[in-house]
């Protein structure tokens, strides 16, 4: 199927750069973006898969209308007749990834060093769960791609793209078949241009942005979270994460 009609999907763990890559695609002039859109039906919508929200939020009504198909649908039909980027978590559509779905799909992936991704999400949600740190679905949605594609899906790790944005984004957009288009991986003097990226309904979500927000461009950023070995819970969730991360590590892009 060509990339016209198909929906440009990076599928990542969160705190992963996943979004500052989005922004990067943004930069490109030529890609209408969406942030994480089957993850806002996930958690909000009619037919929401977690309660999170509602718990915190007794007062918290569902978005009418707003279903992870319906979300699918939508772009898909935007697909075509333009260029669609995604940048969401598999966790959200794992239960409905059947052969349909996936094909209307092109499929890339993110990942980062769960060690990395767990110290930084658990200091600003200490309840996370292990699914919705989300290695397991993300390792299980490529190896399903890849079977049913017969060659591999890419996949970028975070901290080599952050070493090398700019060699990172041209292996990308070789791999997807898409042109490169330099300087997407800087966006100095710009950040007052954008909207706000984390879901209005939730607030608590603006948090994850702080940093990303002062930045300017795809670069590393200064972490001071404490150690994995300071919860007992963190070090469980690390020994479940880190085999799916090393089998996406051993088919990354290099670049």
């Amino acid at each position: 199927m060509p990339y016209l009609n198909r929906i440009l999907v990076l599928w990542a763990t969160p705190r992963s750069t996943s979004t500052a890559f989005e922004w990067a695609m943004e930069n490109r002039g030529d890609m209408t973006c969406f942030h994480e859109p089957y993850n806002e039906a996930y958690y909000q919508g009619e037919d929401r898969r977690n309660d999170r929200y509602f718990i915190a939020d007794p007062g918290l009504a569902a978005r009418a209308g707003l279903s992870i198909g319906s979300v699918h649908r939508h772009l898909l039909e935007l697909a075509g007749s333009q260029r669609v980027f995604v940048k969401d978590f598999a966790y959200s559509v794992m239960h409905m990834a059947d052969d349909a779905f996936l094909d209307g799909i092109r499929h890339t992936f993110l990942i980062r060093d769960p060690e990395k991704v767990i110290t930084s999400m658990h200091a600003k949600w200490p309840d996370i769960s292990l699914g919705e740190i989300g290695f397991e679905d993300l390792h299980t949605l490529y190896r399903r791609v890849a079977e049913r594609e017969g060659a591999p899906p890419p996949v970028l790790d975070s901290d080599e793209l952050l070493d090398n944005p700019e060699g990172g984004m041209r292996a990308y957009c070789e791999a997807v078949g898409i042109p490169y288009v330099p300087s997407t991986t800087r966006w100095e003097g710009r950040r007052e241009e954008r909207r706000e990226r984390a879901p209005t309904w939730n607030p608590r979500a603006f948090v994850f942005h702080d940093r990303l927000r002062a930045s300017t461009g795809l670069v590393r950023q200064k972490r001071d979270y404490p150690p994995l070995a300071s919860s007992r819970d963190m070090m469980r969730l690390h020994a479940a994460c880190k085999p799916h991360y090393d089998a996406l590590y051993e088919v990354r892009l290099r670049f």
